[in-house]
């Protein structure tokens, strides 16, 4: 599938010098300079030599890129210095001229192949390595850069609590946010230090340019959110979940950012019998789904060696937070429990990974303190394995949650709907082994936190309006349509 997806990338974007990635300039330069070797080699041994050029010639280019790849040339060691890759490389070509001795005997044409290669390959990633010698590494120099955070969609569910979590930990916050819910979810956070507010869409070209200057990462959460939420409009959903994150990574990118963090969703890997790993092919069955694999093709497959981009998958969320949601099952589960004293539960079978929202932005937090080159195009399932459940299993939980404070409550279980058809328990080993990331709160307490806020009246009725992203998404249908408000989007900027 990845192969694929490369490959109609490649198509897309021809086959012109200027559209060539990063790696693909390396592999082509590596391959041209083999092959230099390779004709150099064969003129040299039968004009002077007048000893017949070995078949191995034509295959040394290749075993060259495959040592390169094999040693992470074109991988984990792209950015280190050039001094290491001037050492790997000579392994390289030692390596190709070692087995081509071994084999064929022929140690002139392979002493004669490495004296060619190895000086063409290993002088080019030392000059380009040269504007760099004074500072270790720019590209991660620059990304420390001290500057806001900006959060798109930081007054959402999930970017309230990254807000709170990124304040307590020091560092300064810029919110991009549309506030269709308001400005009441940021209300704690407006006029402290360290904090800025923009009002704007993330399509609006000149509020996204204003907003990045001087940030020193992105932290991309606004889009449309769930799968009944990207339901209602194909065009408006591909739009705000697909169209905007290429407009703000090509925005980053300009204005000099270079730390990007994408908030995906497990939601990519669909009906899966095994847990599913950030390797496996994904198996969308909704298009919320599809927009956020879009989304992550469109940030991996044709970022810059100096743009540090880490995918977050992040699991089924629930919890607390400032801008409350009981959209989410289990959320849901413990509205209905608290007001009706009866759970629906559709679909009881259904495995999903949960996670409490403070996790997911602890996730991000971890993200933005790692070493930017660990997390490099990289994409992290985020939760935890003790939160893989069933739906009927999450049931069980709030109802034993709910009853300990003496109210009854009920389970109506109906068949599986035709709507949602995932079923999915996902692996959360990678974060954990690289990160260091575990859930620090687990089912039953983020349950308990939501009932003790239902107790104290801290929401309106869980059915309003507000508290669902299916209805708040048919609200802002207007605006798409309108062209007055499309025009004022797309406006070019004001000198």
């Amino acid at each position: 599938m990845l192969l694929k997806d490369y490959l109609k990338s490649r198509i897309a974007r021809g086959f012109a010098i200027a559209s060539l990635g990063p790696n693909e300039a390396r592999i082509l330069y590596d391959v041209l300079i083999a092959f230099g070797a390779s004709a150099g080699t064969a003129v040299y041994l039968t004009l002077f030599l007048e000893t017949p050029a070995g078949w191995w010639l034509c295959l040394a280019p290749f075993g060259l890129v495959g040592m390169n790849a094999l040693f992470g040339i074109y991988s984990r060691l792209k950015m280190s210095a050039g001094r290491v890759k001037a050492a790997v490389l000579s392994v390289s070509v030692v390596c190709i001229c070692a087995m081509a001795t071994g084999v064929t005997r022929d140690f002139a044409g392979a002493a004669l192949w490495g004296m060619l290669a190895g000086p063409a390959l290993i002088l080019a990633r030392l000059f380009l390595a040269l504007p760099q010698s004074k500072h270790k590494n720019l590209a991660v120099r620059s990304i420390k850069q001290w500057g806001p955070i900006l959060i798109t969609g930081g007054a959402g569910y999930i970017g309230t609590c990254l807000v709170k979590l990124l304040l307590d930990n020091g560092h300064s916050i810029r919110v991009l946010d549309r506030l269709m819910y308001g400005r009441e979810p940021l209300g704690d956070f407006l006029g402290k230090r360290g904090f800025e507010l923009i009002e704007g869409d993330v399509t609006d070209v000149s509020k996204l340019t204003g907003s990045m200057h001087g940030a020193s990462a992105v932290v991309h959460l606004a889009g449309l959110v769930g799968d009944p939420a990207c339901a209602v409009d194909r065009d408006f959903t591909r739009q705000m979940n697909i169209i905007s994150t290429r407009l703000v990574k090509e925005v980053a990118q300009s204005m000099g950012i270079y730390r990007f963090v994408f908030a995906s969703s497990c939601s990519v890997y669909g009906v899966s019998d095994k847990q599913a790993k950030e390797g496996d092919t994904p198996n969308p069955v909704s298009l919320y789904a599809e927009t956020k694999i879009d989304s992550e093709k469109e940030l991996l497959l044709s970022s810059r060696d100096d743009f540090f981009v880490t995918i977050l998958r992040f699991a089924t969320v629930f919890g607390h937070s400032r801008r409350a949601r009981f959209d989410l099952v289990g959320n849901l589960f413990t509205a209905q429990a608290m007001n009706e004293g009866l759970i629906t539960v559709i679909g009881p079978h259904q495995w999903r990974p949960f996670v409490h929202v403070r996790d997911l932005a602890n996730a991000v937090l971890m993200v933005l303190k790692a070493d930017p080159i660990v997390v490099q195009n990289q994409i992290f399932n985020v939760g935890d394995k003790r939160l893989n459940f069933t739906i009927l299993q999450l049931a069980e939980a709030v109802k034993s949650v709910v009853e300990k404070g003496r109210k009854r409550v009920e389970i109506s279980v109906q068949e599986q709907s035709d709507y949602d058809r995932r079923n999915y328990a996902v692996s959360f080993e990678k974060i954990q082994r690289t990160l260091g990331f575990e859930a620090g709160t687990l089912l039953e307490e983020g349950i308990q936190e939501m009932v003790d806020h239902l107790k104290r009246g801290t929401y309106n009725h869980y059915q309003e309006l507000i508290y669902s992203n299916v209805a708040m998404t048919r609200k802002t249908l207007d605006d798409f349509y309108d062209p007055m408000q499309m025009m004022r989007l797309y406006a070019p900027l004001k000198s």
